[in-house]
């Protein structure tokens, strides 16, 4: 699946390249969370209707690409074709589909305070 490329909303930045549209999301309880959208493929009825706002294009997006918007975006949430996947879990997704190792926490034992 690396191979095959995501579509994201996008805006024009200054220079006039498309970059992934960071948009707040309003109804989660944290004030200032953001999302991105990506969709599977270039056209469909969930993307034709975003398109109605003439400000935003769908542009294909590496891997890559979208790994480094979400690094430095830090999206709470990613819509996938509408539907919600938290964004540290979309992600990891990326980061299996690029071979990248994912670190695992490393559990630590806290000892019982001697109350003696």
């Amino acid at each position: 699946m690396e191979d095959e490329p995501y579509y994201a909303l996008c805006v024009q930045d200054e220079q006039g390249e498309p970059e992934i549209a960071f948009f707040e999301l309003t109804r989660e309880a944290l004030p200032g969370a953001l999302g991105i959208s990506l969709y599977t493929s270039p056209d469909g009825e969930l993307q034709r209707r975003h398109l109605r706002n003439d400000e935003v294009l769908i542009v294909p997006r590496s891997h890559e690409d979208l790994l480094e918007a979400i690094t430095s975006g830090v999206p709470s949430s990613v819509y996938l074709d509408g539907e919600r996947i938290a964004g540290s879990v979309f992600k990891a997704m990326l980061e299996i589909d690029l071979g990248k190792p994912i670190h695992q926490p490393r559990l630590i034992r806290l000892e019982e305070p001697d109350l003696h």
